[in-house]
């Protein structure tokens, strides 16, 4: 049993549910020859804990943007009983840039997605693509999806940023959702044609904008997590310590906190 808790519920089944869905996961992907990895704060746990930080109520998973569109494809075609994978694609009003994979049978309701009923709310894991960039670029990449991913938000009516950003993507919203998810997707794969040298999760664009060699995301190490085997980038000390510094030094107790106070219905 945890002392952490998520809606009510103790964080371990949280987790399980979770490893589930990664699980799958990374069985289509051995399977198809696609190249998907742990990202972020799961690549910590994988190294620090050898699963889940104790505290942490999500995975993140990333693949390469080429691999990441064919799963995407992959998805369309072969629906799945145990998981279903929600992106702009497969429900228009899909606000994020990135995929989440979801477990059937599940719910997860988000404070921000609470309206967006129409949704899958399964449990979920955090799928990123990673596209190619050209460094002097990466800023105007980054911020023109964001900006289409804004207007998006304010058609869907969860826009939460300032009354005069809202107008100004409100003059975009009319435009159908199709034309709105097709200038963000266009945004983010820009440069998705040439082997350039670093690339960036522009879909998800935090904790420092900056390019990220190639090789991060190609090549790949396999890492235990809880009972299973993950792959994780095999330079994971150099991209997790400039992205989030001294790693493997335990936070704070004090800056431990109830992480999914955001969840407002759930059922695991």
């Amino acid at each position: 049993m945890s002392k952490y808790t998520v809606c009510g519920y103790d964080m371990e089944i949280c987790h399980a549910r979770m490893l589930e869905i990664a699980t799958e996961v990374d069985r289509i992907c051995r399977e198809q020859g696609f190249k998907c990895s742990l990202y972020g704060g799961s690549v910590i746990g994988a190294v620090r804990h050898n699963g889940f930080i104790p505290w942490d109520h999500d995975i993140d998973m990333c693949m390469p943007r080429r691999d990441y569109d064919k799963f995407v494809r992959y998805m369309k075609k072969h629906p799945n009983e145990k998981i279903f994978f929600s992106n702009y694609c497969s429900e228009k009003r899909y606000p994020n840039s990135w995929g989440k994979v979801r477990l059937n049978g599940t719910v997860f309701v988000e404070q921000e997605l609470a309206t967006l009923t129409d949704l899958h709310s399964g449990v979920f894991i955090d799928l990123h693509p990673i596209d190619n960039i050209i460094p002097c670029f990466l800023k105007l990449q980054v911020k023109l999806a964001m900006f289409w991913s804004c207007v998006g938000k304010v058609k869907s009516g969860i826009y939460t940023g300032t009354a005069g950003k809202r107008r100004i993507y409100g003059l975009f919203s009319w435009l159908p959702y199709g034309i709105i998810n097709a200038m963000r997707g266009g945004a983010m794969k820009m440069f998705k044609w040439l082997p350039t040298k670093y690339v960036y999760k522009v879909a998800h664009p935090n904790n420092g904008i900056y390019p990220i060699p190639r090789c991060t995301f190609e090549e790949l190490i396999e890492h235990p997590f809880e009972d299973k085997t993950f792959f994780i980038p095999k330079n994971y000390h150099e991209f997790l310590t400039k992205r989030y510094g001294d790693y493997m030094q335990l936070p704070p107790e004090s800056e431990v906190y109830e992480c999914c106070t955001t969840i407002v219905e759930c059922k695991l």
